[in-house]
């Protein structure tokens, strides 16, 4: 996920009750449920101010896959979000190809997966190592949002054409 936090007694508490609820992220899968749910609850509990980056201007995963005017207008320029987290996604794999699929990936190809750490250039930042100045656009799934066409390419979601 991505947050931002404030370094205070309500946060340390609520941090410290996150890693005793390691129990509510192997039920759910999901950190960013069981965090919510701490949030929620702290809030209330502590006074925890909360705010959160909602709607259109940082979408998400949720929006990629179910929001279609939304990914549409993203797709034709005519709205330019912030922040893109690609969360509610299968995998790692698949949130790369959706990224690049997006024209939203901007790392070298050498710099990601496991191996990445010992092919960096450690003479250079890792900025210059492995940022590309321009997005790396490739099609993969054809159901899928994407700024270039991608109809040769197989679909991913069961049952769609």
């Amino acid at each position: 996920g991505f947050y931002y936090v404030r370094h205070n007694k309500e946060t340390q508490y609520l941090f410290n009750q996150l890693l005793y609820n390691g129990d509510l992220i192997q039920n759910t899968n999901s950190h960013q449920q069981a965090l919510t749910a701490l949030l929620s609850e702290h809030s209330s509990l502590t006074g925890l101010k909360v705010k959160t980056l909602e709607g259109d201007d940082f979408p998400s995963g949720f929006h990629y896959h179910r929001k279609k005017p939304l990914m549409k207008n993203i797709v034709e320029g005519k709205h330019e979000p912030y922040l893109f987290h690609m969360c509610w996604t299968k995998n790692k794999d698949n949130k790369i190809l959706f990224m690049k699929q997006m024209g939203m990936w901007y790392m070298k190809e050498e710099c990601t997966g496991t191996e990445a750490l010992s092919k960096l250039d450690h003479d250079r930042s890792p900025v210059s190592s492995c940022c590309l100045a321009e997005p790396s656009v490739s099609c993969h799934y054809r159901d899928k949002p994407s700024i270039i066409p991608c109809k040769d390419s197989p679909p991913i979601d069961a049952g769609r054409p």
